[in-house]
């Protein structure tokens, strides 16, 4: 009855890798499976630990690239911090009565708010990022003598 163990740790594994939303112990599930396998074989204990070593060290390493890739991760992730300080440019008109405004930053248009909310920043005009505050940057109009560390837009 070695083989139930196996077996019941593979569906602990399985059941791990459901609630994670990660590709990494479905491998060791599958190699506790097999061990399992071996086990209702009749193998020894020795090569059933073996099996299960190898089997799930072969896995992850050559399917857990794989894995990454169909899971589809972003290439490149928007870092918050980065933008306090950076320089955008206004591509639609800031006017805080209105409601509108749209910055381009690095490429990435925002939703922008005045930090002035009397002050309408018209179209084309640079900015510089105050805050971010979820998707809204508060700006404030860009002068290019201001003594800032900027990323152009």
């Amino acid at each position: 009855m070695n083989y139930v163990g196996w077996m019941i740790f593979g569906v602990v594994l399985l059941l791990i890798e459901i609630l994670t939303p990660t590709f990494f112990f479905l491998w060791f599930s599958i190699a506790a499976f097999l061990s399992g396998i071996l086990a209702m074989f009749e193998l020894n204990l020795g090569w059933q630990v073996s099996a299960f070593a190898i089997v799930s060290t072969l896995l992850v390493i050559f399917t857990r690239p794989i894995a990454k890739k169909i899971t589809g991760e972003s290439p490149r992730k928007v870092y918050v911090d980065e933008l306090k300080n950076s320089v955008g440019k206004v591509i639609q008109d800031i006017d805080s009565k209105m409601g509108t405004g749209i910055v381009k930053i690095s490429g990435e248009s925002w939703r922008a708010v005045s930090v002035d909310p009397d002050r309408i920043i018209k179209e084309g005009e640079e900015v510089l990022i105050e805050r971010v505050e979820g998707t809204t940057v508060y700006v404030k109009p860009f002068k290019g003598n201001e003594e800032k560390e900027v990323e152009k837009a």
